[in-house]
């Protein structure tokens, strides 16, 4: 279990070496859910917690992500007091409080009057995450997720320190940005640690409206890609290896298993991937993949 370590932060947006085997130990992971008051994400992240998150691993910690101003209270939202356990902290913009594996963000919780709040939200948290707390990687998934956290461990154990931006690979309609998705993105600190350092030039610079992975993967291509945003993304549009470097990489050839729209009878894992991605009207699917296939002692 994580500490509860209650804190208010100034959180504003404002390989291994060659012939040295990896060690899983040695790589500290922060997997970041991204939370939501809504009760249907709510519900949701309760299986997480009884399922892949209810398993305390060495070097991993989950957290989740709210935020914290001009919370609803409206049927569709439960009150953040009852998850953070006590009344809601006044926080100002780009704020945390941090309790235990809650982080608490100086941002809307959903997008009334705020639409990129999700960027903000994740923004802040990985100022916490990666600068403050220091995990070697932090890997951030939305809440209809089901994570195979060994895998992921072991796929993070053979990857290289720095520059990694791994995820499924995409194209956005509209701009033509490339960008990893955000329901299973991979970040290595200094990425992440530079996301959050930037984070008032990126809310500046973007439409409000645009979502908050594609932000995050323009942004990373304008300044880490092997090749400009654009020719990135004609390599992705056209089934080519993205980049020359670490970012823009799929993993284990997507690394998630979209069972969204699959019928329950194909929910089974693959041989490599390590994220799961399910509907979030239909959570007792997660919850019925968790006791087939990973809930047994051994597997």
């Amino acid at each position: 279990m994580i500490p509860h370590d209650q804190s208010v932060e100034d959180g504003s947006p404002g390989g291994a070496a060659a012939g040295t085997p990896a060690r899983a130990p040695d790589r500290r992971v922060a997997i970041l859910v991204l939370g939501c008051l809504m009760t249907v994400y709510q519900r949701c992240i309760r299986c997480i917690r009884a399922t892949w998150g209810a398993t305390a691993r060495p070097n991993v910690d989950i957290f989740y992500v709210y935020g914290g101003q001009w919370a609803a209270t409206s049927e569709e939202m439960v009150d953040i007091s009852q998850v953070i356990g006590q009344p809601a902290p006044a926080l100002a913009d780009g704020a945390a409080w941090v309790g235990g594996d809650i982080i608490l963000c100086g941002a809307t919780d959903v997008r009334d009057g705020q639409p990129d709040c999700i960027l903000r939200k994740r923004l802040i948290a990985f100022d916490h995450l990666a600068n403050r707390r220091g995990y070697d990687f932090v890997y951030t998934v939305c809440a209809t997720s089901y994570v195979d956290v060994d895998r992921l461990a072991r796929y993070v154990a053979g990857l290289p320190a720095t520059g990694v931006y791994h995820g499924a690979l995409h194209v956005h309609d509209q701009t033509g940005y490339p960008f990893v998705s955000g329901a299973s993105l991979l970040l290595s600190r200094d990425l992440a640690g530079e996301l959050a350092d930037s984070a008032a030039t990126i809310l500046s610079c973007y439409p409000e409206t645009l979502p908050d992975d594609v932000v995050i993967g323009h942004f990373l291509a304008s300044r880490h890609g092997a090749a400009s945003p654009a020719e990135i993304a004609r390599r992705i549009g056209g089934g080519l290896k993205a980049t020359d470097n670490e970012t823009f990489v799929m993993p284990y050839g997507d690394g998630s298993t979209d069972f969204v729209m699959a019928p329950a009878f194909t929910h089974v894992p693959n041989d490599r991937g390590y994220h799961y991605h399910f509907n979030s009207r239909r959570v007792w699917e997660m919850e019925n993949f968790h006791r087939r296939f990973f809930s047994a002692p051994a597997r």
